[in-house]
């Protein structure tokens, strides 16, 4: 989604030719959306983060803030992925485990990893690898994150691995390449609650899904 070099310039030009579209949006550093979801933070640090520079998921902004008042001390998380999320969630469930195939985030992330977190790495040459690592934690959560490689797999695999009433997230669930796992967790009863909108230094539309039963830990 990365702008070129020619299209930034037109853009830049686009906004001088339009200075009530200018002021707007050079207002918006001082007061308003971005600057309240600590949009610019995130631009400048390069990292998913609130206001107040607290580490929040790569998510929509509409999702963080769903999640935000339904997470509690008694949920346990799994995710295919770690990050700024592992550090979020850590301070609102009991329990996370992340697998992480990125050697160099993974050393990073596990510096600042609290008590109640586990990152697991895992080279993940092939989809078998990473997926097991959900199988070999030898427990069911309620919530299992879906922002890593081989999504479809992950998808699939973690319906094995929900404990009653356990929610599947997808982030960037707009991308047409993983339907073949969203299709076939909807096959299995569930329904999905789509939240799309702009997500932390980023300005495009986007999406994050999450899949629940009828009976779910999110009260959807």
């Amino acid at each position: 989604m990365a702008l070129t070099l020619k299209e930034k310039v037109k853009t830049i030009f686009s906004l001088i030719s339009e200075p009530k579209v200018l002021s707007s949006l050079i207002s918006l550093r001082a007061w308003g959306y971005l600057l309240d979801m600590g949009w610019f933070n995130s631009v400048k640090s390069g990292k998913p983060v609130d206001k107040n520079d607290h580490p929040i998921p790569w998510f929509t902004y509409p999702a963080v803030e769903f999640l935000s008042h339904r997470l509690n001390q008694k949920m346990s998380v799994f995710e295919f992925g770690s990050g700024n999320s592992t550090l979020f969630f850590a301070g609102r469930v009991r329990q996370v485990v992340s697998v992480e195939h990125n050697k160099d985030w993974y050393d990073k992330i596990s510096k600042q990893a609290p008590v109640n977190s586990r990152i697991v790495y895992v080279k993940a040459d092939q989809s078998k690898e990473y997926t097991d690592t959900l199988k070999r934690s030898n427990q069911k959560f309620d919530m299992i994150i879906v922002d890593g490689i081989y999504r479809n797999e992950c998808l699939i695999e973690s319906i094995s691995y929900l404990t009653d009433g356990g929610v599947i997230i997808l982030d960037d669930s707009e991308r047409l390449e993983y339907s073949a796992g969203t299709d076939k967790i909807i096959k299995q009863n569930f329904k999905r609650l789509d939240f799309w909108g702009i997500s932390p230094g980023y300005l495009y539309r986007k999406a994050t899904t999450i899949f629940y039963g009828a009976t779910n830990c999110m009260n959807i």
